[in-house]
């Protein structure tokens, strides 16, 4: 063994592949791309996007860089966090569990006064209750 790292096992192969999928996902609905759009965007066909989404499917390595640019975001944006995420609990997504609703409450927001958006504001946090959301 030469290098620095020692061999990536199999199971540590399946887990950055989960990993990596995860933040596709993410990145993906962040952007408001639908599975289609995302998969047309990389020549693949949509269930083969599906399979590289749930991590069922390696992303090849020749693909991400396609992919990055496609979703607006650096190569490493898929790697963050890989090393460092709890391996105990379920999988907890970086987006909200109803992004499609947060991204059209976004978008909406854009058309609304600033004394519309800080209400809009005022009343999430309310719904939130303490420890919702920090001011």
């Amino acid at each position: 063994m030469r290098g620095g790292s020692p061999p990536t096992s199999p199971a540590q192969a399946a887990g950055a592949d989960l990993h990596v999928g995860r933040r596709l996902r993410e990145a993906r609905v962040q952007r408001g791309l639908s599975l289609a759009e995302l998969a047309a965007g990389l020549g693949v066909s949509t269930p083969q996007a599906r399979k590289y989404e749930a991590g069922r499917n390696a992303i090849p390595a020749t693909r991400l860089p396609a992919l990055a640019a496609t979703l607006g975001v650096d190569l490493g944006f898929f790697f963050e966090g890989l090393h460092t995420e709890q391996r105990a609990g379920p999988y907890r997504p970086m987006l909200p569990t109803r992004p499609r609703m947060l991204l059209d409450l976004v978008r909406a927001s854009d058309a609304l006064p600033e004394a519309g958006l800080a209400a809009l504001l005022a009343a999430a946090r309310a719904f939130a209750g303490p420890g919702g959301a920090a001011e």
